[in-house]
C-alpha cells in the first residue's frame, strides 16, 4: 500500500506548499518539489518502518479523519484507500508522539531561568473594558442611523442606561450581557471598530461606526495599561514552551537516528 500513501503525500505536499497538484507545478517548482518529496518520503518510510500493528484507537483515527479529510474528499480514492490513507497518517503520528513522550521534561530552576532571562516578552497587553451596541442595516440604513444617533445621546448623558438600551435594541449577542463585551484586546474586533476603541479615552462613548454589518457604538469604560504577567501565569507559559522545544528536539534527533541506521 505504500504507493498509495505516496500519491496522497505528494498531492499534500504540493497542496500545502504551492495550492496545486504535482503535475500542476512550474519547471522551477517541480525542482523544489522534488527534494522535499525525497526527504519527506524517507521520513514516512522510517517512521512507517518503526510502528507496530496494533489496533489504533479509535478517538486517533477520528481525529486524523477530520484533519485529513478536506484534501482526501477532492480526489477519487475508494473508502478502503481513504481509510489505508488515515490509518498510515495515525501510526506515524502516535509514533512521534510515543518519542516525544520521552523527551526530558525541564525542571524548576531551567523554567525559572529562560524566564528572567525572557522577563520582558512576558507583558499582558493593553485591554479595555468595552460596551458594544449593534442596529443591522436591511433597506432603511439612514433610519438605523438616524435611531443609533439617538441612542447615543441617550448613553451619553446616562452611561448606565447603555445595558438596558443593549438589551432592547442591540443585534449583537452580547445583547444578552447588556452589550458588556469585557475586556478587549487587540485583533479581537473588526479592524473599523478595533481603531476607534483603541483609540478612546476611559468614560468616552463613540460615534456611530458603520461596517457592513451596520452600525456600531462603543463605550469605552476603562483602560488598563500593559503590565507584567503575573509570575505564576508566566512560569507555566515558559514550562509549555520549553517542553514543547525539548519533545520537537527528541524528535527531530530520533528522526536522524532512525534515518541513519
Amino acid at each position: 500500500m505504500s504507493e498509495l500513501w505516496e500519491r496522497f503525500s505528494r498531492m499534500q505536499l504540493a497542496q500545502t506548499r504551492w495550492q496545486c497538484q504535482p503535475d500542476s507545478l512550474s519547471v522551477s517548482q517541480l525542482a523544489e518539489f522534488n527534494r522535499l518529496w525525497q526527504r519527506q518520503r524517507q521520513m514516512e518510510y522510517a517512521v512507517a518502518g518503526a510502528t507496530g500493528e496494533e489496533l489504533i484507537p479509535e478517538t486517533c483515527l477520528a481525529n486524523m479523519t477530520t484533519s485529513l479529510s478536506p484534501l482526501l474528499s477532492t480526489h477519487d480514492f475508494s473508502a478502503a484507500e481513504r481509510l489505508s490513507i488515515i490509518q498510515h497518517h495515525t501510526r506515524m503520528e502516535i509514533q512521534l508522539a510515543r518519542v516525544a513522550e520521552q523527551a526530558p521534561v525541564p525542571d524548576d530552576l531551567q523554567v525559572l531561568a529562560w524566564y528572567r532571562r525572557h522577563q520582558g516578552q512576558f507583558m499582558r497587553p493593553e485591554q479595555r473594558l468595552c460596551w458594544h451596541l449593534l442596529l443591522t442595516t436591511d433597506q432603511d440604513g439612514p433610519a438605523v442611523h438616524r435611531q443609533m444617533q439617538q441612542l447615543r445621546l441617550q448613553i451619553t448623558n446616562n452611561r448606565q442606561a447603555f445595558s438596558s438600551l443593549a438589551q432592547r435594541w442591540s443585534h449583537c449577542p452580547s445583547a444578552l450581557e447588556g452589550g458588556r463585551m469585557g475586556w478587549i484586546g487587540r485583533g479581537l474586533l473588526y479592524p473599523e471598530l478595533e481603531e476607534v476603541l483603541f483609540a478612546m479615552k476611559p468614560n468616552a462613548v463613540s460615534q456611530p461606526i458603520a461596517t457592513q454589518l451596520g452600525w456600531h457604538l462603543l463605550w469605552c469604560e476603562m483602560i488598563r495599561p500593559p503590565a507584567p504577567m503575573e509570575q505564576e501565569a508566566a512560569l507555566t507559559r515558559v514550562r509549555s514552551l520549553l517542553t514543547r522545544q525539548n519533545q520537537q528536539q527528541w524528535q527531530r534527533q530520533w528522526l536522524k537516528q532512525l534515518l541513519e541506521k
